[in-house]
């Protein structure tokens, strides 16, 4: 490896980690959907004990009006009775007005008269000196023949300025003429006082009004909200979406993100609904959540670090490993390679020979071999000394190098001054020709040698193409009879084995 250069992950290093992932991705994943069961089971406890405690609303409320007009309309039957108007005050109030207009929470009861003057008291048979000309459901009876029982918008009752609710029912002459109103009042406080029972906790908001949009109750109660417009709040229209249904807003009188819980009372033209926030259904589940989150981190965190350390082991076991193989490659080179010239050495030589020589055997192939030795070293090491003998030699090795096209073919030094070249492929005629070019190589490199024919370093060179049925040794020897061949004609000079086409001597 490069110095600076990046080390690839080994497989299994890249195998563990790709594991470790997909284990920290399921974990996460099975945490994650517990998370949201959890919310969400959070969510549908909430909206079912929303719903039961609305239609414990629903019942508690309808329940309550559907009495107090019992009470209305038995007034209203007594006073279209004339023998009511015959017989004493104290009886005839006493026939009027029944007990359960005096139940707890249910103010008096009052008959108005046509310019809304009060001219009968549940409370007193020397009625009170109220005037109600100006009432919402003093005018809407007025106006309207079939109104009903009508729920008016919240009033302040004196003394004590109490918020109350006005029901109402319109009296009428034989005629249908508009003869006045029969008109009670339920606390608001009773209302609170009861829903303060029905509560979730603190946070939890009750409430009721009318479908043109006033207040009428919230509980906990907030009297700057009694009586306000409900109709400015963006999610207002939600509430006639359905008879009963539930949505998440943010609230008018609060500013409060919360699950909205509504229903209709009865056949009355109310809304009662339910508001937790949602932070308080959030304060359910989210600790626990929390601590899951913070487990499976730990957890997570905890793989990935064993991951990281484990890694490191194999990345440092594979880089020895690399090492190893790398240092045992080298020596399998060095036992291969001469030292001297970086050529491959005898063994190569005999175990690259031996292959080449089977697959030409087995395959039909041609193989030729070539033999050369520096001519007449030994003088030259004498003259010169065997240090510019070991120059010669590296640059004999060097011609052979630039000449002989690797891989496929091989020149290797097999011994001493002596070298020789695999040709795979190349017929007894083209090797000489090869072996031609390589004389003619390392005599253009002038190198000086007085002992030698020509003044100059020169090599000899047999060559032998392999015969069908001979053996690797006997096509060496045949190559090593060619090289002699040469010597003896002279040196300087390509011969082709004994009995084939020799090659001519280039001055």
């Amino acid at each position: 490896m490069q110095p600076g250069s990046r080390r690839r992950p080994s497989a299994a290093s890249r195998t563990l980690a790709g594991a470790i992932v997909a284990a920290t991705l399921v974990i996460g994943g099975a945490s994650g959907l517990t998370v949201m069961q959890m919310r969400r089971s959070a969510w549908e406890q909430v909206g079912r004990v929303s719903q039961n405690l609305l239609e414990s609303v629903e019942h508690m409320v309808d329940r309550n009006i559907e009495l107090y007009d019992l009470s209305l309309q038995g007034v209203v039957d007594g006073l279209h009775d004339p023998e009511i108007d015959g017989i004493a005050p104290a009886l005839r109030q006493a026939v009027l007005f029944d007990r359960s207009a005096t139940a707890k929470g249910l103010g008096a009861i009052l008959a108005l008269d046509a310019q809304g003057q009060a001219f009968a008291d549940s409370t007193a048979i020397v009625p009170r000196r109220l005037r109600f000309p100006d009432a919402d459901f003093f005018r809407t009876h007025k106006e309207r023949e079939d109104v009903g029982l009508y729920i008016g918008k919240p009033l302040r009752m004196t003394p004590g300025g109490r918020w109350v609710i006005p029901l109402s029912r319109r009296l009428a002459y034989a005629d249908g003429a508009f003869a006045g109103v029969v008109v009670g009042t339920i606390d608001i406080g009773y209302f609170n006082a009861l829903f303060s029972r029905l509560s979730l906790g603190d946070r939890t908001r009750i409430a009721f009004f009318r479908e043109s949009g006033e207040l009428l109750v919230r509980s906990p109660m907030m009297e700057e909200a009694i009586g306000k417009d409900l109709t400015a709040a963006p999610h207002f229209r939600r509430f006639f979406e359905h008879r009963a249904g539930r949505f998440v807003a943010t609230g008018y009188t609060e500013a409060v993100e919360g699950l909205f819980s509504y229903s209709r009372i009865g056949t009355h033209p109310l809304v009662a609904t339910v508001v937790v926030p949602t932070q308080a259904i959030a304060d359910l589940w989210w600790p626990r959540a929390l601590v899951i989150a913070v487990l499976v981190s730990f957890l997570c965190a905890g793989m990935i670090g064993l991951t990281l350390v484990l890694q490191r082991e194999l990345e440092r076991r594979t880089r020895a490993e690399e090492r190893a193989l790398a240092a045992n490659r080298d020596l399998a080179r060095l036992a291969q390679t001469d030292g001297l010239t970086g050529l491959t050495n005898r063994r190569h030589f005999d175990e690259t020979f031996a292959r080449m020589h089977e697959d030409s055997a087995r395959t039909g192939g041609r193989l030729s071999l070539v033999l050369l030795d520096a001519d007449r070293f030994k003088r030259y090491n004498d003259t010169y000394g065997h240090l510019a003998g070991d120059e010669v030699l590296r640059a004999v090795a060097r011609v052979l190098q630039r000449q002989v096209r690797a891989p496929a073919e091989t020149a290797c030094r097999i011994g001493g001054e002596e070298f020789a070249v695999l040709l795979p492929g190349s017929s007894g005629p083209a090797a000489v020709a090869r072996a031609e070019r390589i004389r003619r190589a390392v005599a253009r490199l002038q190198i000086p040698h007085v002992g030698n024919e020509g003044g100059f370093v020169t090599v000899s060179l047999g060559v032998a193409e392999v015969g069908g049925g001979e053996t690797g040794g006997q096509v060496f020897s045949a190559a090593d009879a060619a090289l002699y061949e040469a010597k003896r004609q002279g040196r300087d000079r390509v011969v082709l084995r004994p009995g084939r086409e020799a090659g001519a001597r280039v001055a």
